[in-house]
């Protein structure tokens, strides 16, 4: 009887545990097919943004939910954090930014969700990183960037710019909060790390995003105070690519910084994308007070064919909705004749 107790126990056991490597294989293969190429397009490919706005929602919930089965997937925890910084900015923040007076209650509201999902999203990519570098984070908190850093590969860059654009975000929302000032050389930081391993990565997507730190941070902001000293320096980084393109970083303004990176992502996206066109307009001509140039950029961002490259498709169609309407409120932010 003891015998047969322990066989049926056995076989119980076995039923349970191959259940669970079988529900775990079968997430594991919808999460690499849901973070393929192939299907990391399916929204950024889209020409509609009202109906990847309503369902993106879902699409990051599933991911949640299929996390619970599989929290060390990596590829998953990417697309869950991506999806939802990616969501705070597009249909949270930038729509919101766009909102008149009157509206002030929802825009308020609208901001609050965008700074809670872009620490969402930051905790997903974080994650990833650690799977991906065990160490990291302590390292990294106890300002020992250079052991944190040390072995990065190609594999972190995505990684490494979501984190940057989840940081840089939350701040852009807050910018006189004195706790989210001391995050912001992280996210500095982070955007550093994934250009020194790649610079052109997805067609100038980091020089966009040190366009927007040059244009509207101050140096006491950007580095830390000891940033020259060790293996990583933010300052090291950006001057050694500088020199590769006969610049030298340390004697420019931060405003001929900013141009010299929109340049480059116009460049390396070969011209085909808005949003460099649309960020330098609002945060350098505007400051600048050139309406001419302000006029000139914004025209060119609405000039571009979002069908030229599929890819951007998404985000090329709001970048030229948010170019239309720096246009039509232009009166706003210039003191015309």
């Amino acid at each position: 009887m003891r015998k047969i107790i322990y066989t049926v126990s056995m076989l119980l056991l076995m039923a349970v545990f191959t259940s669970c490597s079988i529900n775990r294989f079968a997430v594991h293969l919808v999460a690499n097919a849901l973070t393929s190429t192939s299907g990391g397009t399916l929204f950024t490919g889209d020409d509609d943004p009202e109906l990847i706005a309503d369902a993106l929602p879902f699409a990051l919930k599933m991911y949640e939910g299929l996390l619970q089965s599989d929290p060390e997937n990596v590829k998953l925890l990417e697309a869950a954090g991506s999806g939802f910084i990616s969501y705070a900015n597009a249909f949270l923040q930038s729509p919101a930014e766009l909102m008149g007076y009157d509206k002030k209650s929802e825009k308020e509201l609208m901001l609050k969700r965008a700074v809670a999902l872009y620490r969402r999203g930051s905790s997903y990519i974080s994650k990833a990183i650690e799977l991906n570098h065990p160490g990291f984070t302590d390292s990294f908190k106890a300002g020992d960037w250079d052991t944190a850093f040390a072995k990065s590969k190609v594999e972190d860059v995505s990684l490494y710019y979501w984190k940057a654009a989840a940081v840089l975000g939350e701040f852009s929302i807050d910018t006189f909060n004195p706790e989210l000032m001391l995050h912001v050389p992280e996210g500095v930081a982070f955007a550093a790390a994934a250009f020194r391993i790649d610079p052109e990565y997805s067609r100038g997507a980091l020089d966009e995003l040190f366009l927007s730190i040059f244009a509207s941070m101050p140096d006491s902001l950007i580095y830390r105070l000891n940033d020259r000293e060790g293996e990583f320096s933010v300052h090291r980084v950006l001057s050694d690519y500088y020199k590769e393109h006969s610049l030298n970083f340390g004697e420019m303004s931060n405003r001929d910084k900013a141009e010299f990176h929109f340049n480059r992502a116009v460049d390396l996206s070969s011209g085909e994308k808005a949003s460099p066109y649309v960020s330098f307009a609002v945060s350098v001509c505007v400051k600048e007070q050139n309406y001419d140039l302000f006029k000139e950029l914004l025209s060119k961002a609405l000039d571009i064919d979002p069908d030229l490259y599929p890819a951007d498709r998404l985000v090329n169609i709001i970048g030229q909705r948010k170019a239309q309407w720096y246009l039509d409120h232009s009166d706003d932010f210039f003191i015309l004749p």
